[in-house]
């Protein structure tokens, strides 16, 4: 049985949707930077949390914000001229 083709995203979408998951991933990143270092004793902190849910809203709004960053700063350049 073949499965049938399914339409291609729209290019803007496609152009969100990809800087959307870059902010993602600096976001995570930043977070276990943070928690790799310890700062300011935020991974002996989160380390003592038995649920995950501190370190879990942690690292979802902190993707979030750098993740809402990254496809503002991507659509207010998209009117400049390269030269």
């Amino acid at each position: 049985m073949k499965l049938p083709k399914l339409p291609k995203l729209p290019k803007l979408v496609r152009f969100l949707a990809l800087h959307m998951l870059w902010g993602f991933v600096l976001g995570s990143g930043f977070v276990l930077g943070l928690i790799w270092t310890d700062f300011m004793g935020l991974g002996a902190m989160l380390a003592r949390d038995q649920s995950g849910l501190a370190t879990f809203l942690l690292f979802f709004q902190s993707s979030l914000t750098f993740a809402g960053v990254a496809m503002a700063v991507a659509v207010m350049n998209l009117g400049q001229d390269k030269d």
